[in-house]
C-alpha cells in the first residue's frame, strides 16, 4: 500500500508520492505520509496481535486514500482502494 506501510500494534503509517497542484506543483511529486497511533497503549498490547495491526493498517490507508483524492493526487497517489492487509 502507496511507497511503504508500517503496522503495529498500536499503530500504522502509510507513505505515498502525490503528483498534483496543492502539494509540489504540476512537474513534481511530494510524498506524504499519514500516521495513526494509540498513544495509551499499555506495555504489552491486549488481544490479537495481527487484527490490531490490521486495524491500525485500516484506518491509516482510509485517511491516507481520503486525504490523495481530496488532493487530487495522480492515481489517488498509487493507493488501492482497499488495504492490503498482507506483507509484500
Amino acid at each position: 500500500m502507496g511507497e511503504q506501510t508500517l503496522a503495529a500494534a498500536d499503530k500504522a503509517y502509510v507513505q505515498f508520492g502525490c503528483k498534483s497542484d496543492k502539494v509540489a506543483g504540476t512537474s513534481e511529486v511530494g510524498h506524504l505520509e499519514v500516521g495513526v497511533e494509540h498513544w495509551a497503549m499499555p506495555t504489552e498490547p491486549e488481544g490479537n496481535v495481527k487484527a490490531l495491526k490490521a486495524a491500525y493498517a485500516t484506518v491509516a490507508h482510509s485517511l491516507a486514500l481520503a486525504m490523495a483524492e481530496e488532493l487530487g493526487c495522480a492515481d489517488n497517489g498509487g493507493l488501492p482502494t482497499k488495504p492490503v492487509l498482507e506483507p509484500a
